[in-house]
């Protein structure tokens, strides 16, 4: 529908224009299409600073949904950099880029900074939603969301369950996809922090989770916590098959943020299972993904049970044993260890590794320009087929390329391939 909106507007039309391509953003960005999303609001023209600002918002929440936080802290800081809007709705919108880099330095485990940007960003969002529009409640509700997830990893429960509650208020019906609206997955981040294992149950029987689901991305936030759940219920057995689904599905379609999540999440339920192997290969799988945008909140959240599988997974780095975790520096493995006693003084600031710091070993062969070409449109998650379109190829010459990709960067799937080469910087 907003395609063909789109082919009939007129010249002149910039709002409708504007809220067709974003709407079309949105409908790529809930098939998984992470890479079509980012084109589309990328070719939106926002009609006001507001728009602009709202826009870079979904922009960075994407970018983010690729593993890609470094982007998205760019995006944000260039839009603070700029001149601040005087009247108008932007002051909210503003509001949001505080927050988007609150949620960066959060998952880099500053959680002072982070703390500092979510209160101001909360602020604003807060200010404006009063009266307006039920859009700007649900980006309040959004902000409330980083806020509680800040508040949480700094022990302060009371405050991030106030955040939560205000969010759930604030926010769209329950019946809002679960993409748009994570005030209710908080609440039950909140409930399993808390050891309130049968209130998440609860809300689990509520919305109809059933761990034998083929589950949508649009709701994985809440497949896994089902799988958190199942885990904590003594059952991570059942949680196994439910994530192994969730994670062939974001590897087809080169979802990194979400595998880096998910490998959080296996690794914890293959070390609830006794299998010690796996649980260490799930790990050392995700942060290989996670290293070179410096992840840590993500790992650090799953508690105790994944702090045992780093130490295990550490130990074995220093025994020269095996190397369970190429291309992953001890440096980063420390800070990720500091990040579960969010009580001590870190001994390295935290801040985004840089590409150039990740232990990748150089080419033995360079990619040929072809290759380059078609690394760049797998970084953006396109397809094979999409890809023999664009480039005017056929499908099997396409994926000829991939395999000399695949072999010269040493990875076993596309999503590798990426990280690595941003890892070498052939990549931005």
């Amino acid at each position: 529908m907003a395609g063909q909106v789109l082919a009939r507007l007129p010249a002149g039309e910039g709002w409708l224009q504007f809220n067709a391509e974003w709407n079309l953003a949105r409908a790529h960005w809930l098939n998984g299409e992470l890479g079509e999303a980012l084109s589309r609001l990328a070719a939106a023209r926002p009609a006001g600073e507001a728009m602009a600002l709202a826009a870079c918002w979904d922009h960075g929440l994407v970018l983010r949904a690729q593993g890609r936080l470094r982007a998205a802290l760019a995006g944000y800081q260039q839009a603070l950099a700029a001149d601040t809007p005087t009247e108008g709705p932007a002051p909210a919108a503003l509001g949001l880029m505080y927050v988007g880099v609150a949620a960066i330095l959060y998952e880099q485990d500053d959680l002072a900074g982070a703390l500092e940007r979510a209160t101001e960003g909360v602020a604003a969002c807060r200010q404006f939603a009063r009266g307006f529009s039920i859009t700007s409640a649900r980006r309040l509700a959004e902000a409330l969301v980083v806020l509680a997830s800040v508040r949480l990893a700094l022990g302060d429960l009371a405050a991030a369950s106030a955040a939560v509650s205000e969010a759930g208020e604030a926010g769209p019906s329950p019946d809002v996809v679960d993409l748009f609206n994570p005030a209710g997955a908080q609440r039950v981040r909140l409930l399993l922090a808390q050891g309130q294992v049968a209130e998440a149950a609860a809300w689990a029987a509520a919305r109809g989770l059933d761990p034998g689901d083929q589950p949508s991305y649009p709701r994985e936030r809440e497949y896994l916590l089902l799988a958190r759940l199942l885990t904590a219920q003594g059952q991570p057995d059942r949680a196994l098959p439910l994530l192994e689904r969730l994670q062939a599905a974001a590897a087809a379609q080169a979802r990194t943020g979400s595998l880096i999540e998910i490998g959080a999440v296996t690794a914890a339920a293959r070390a609830a299972c006794g299998q010690e192997a796996g649980a260490v290969a799930a790990l050392a799988g995700a942060l290989e993904l996670a290293c070179p945008e410096g992840y840590l909140r993500v790992f650090a959240d799953e508690g105790p049970p994944l702090a045992a599988v780093l130490d295990r997974l550490i130990a074995a780095q220093r025994s020269g044993r095996m190397p369970p975790a190429p291309g992953v520096p001890l440096a980063y493995l420390r800070r990720l260890q500091a990040a579960y006693r969010p009580g001590e003084t870190r001994a390295v600031p935290p801040q985004v590794i840089p590409a150039a710091a990740v232990a990748a070993p150089p080419l033995a062969e360079p990619l040929t320009d072809r290759e380059l070409q078609v690394l760049a449109l797998l970084a953006a998650g396109i397809s094979n087929q999409q890809i023999a379109r664009e480039l005017v190829v056929a499908l099997e010459t396409v994926k000829k390329h991939v395999s000399h990709i695949l072999g010269k960067l040493g990875a076993a799937n596309r999503t590798q391939a990426v990280a690595r080469a941003r890892a070498l910087g052939l990549l931005e």
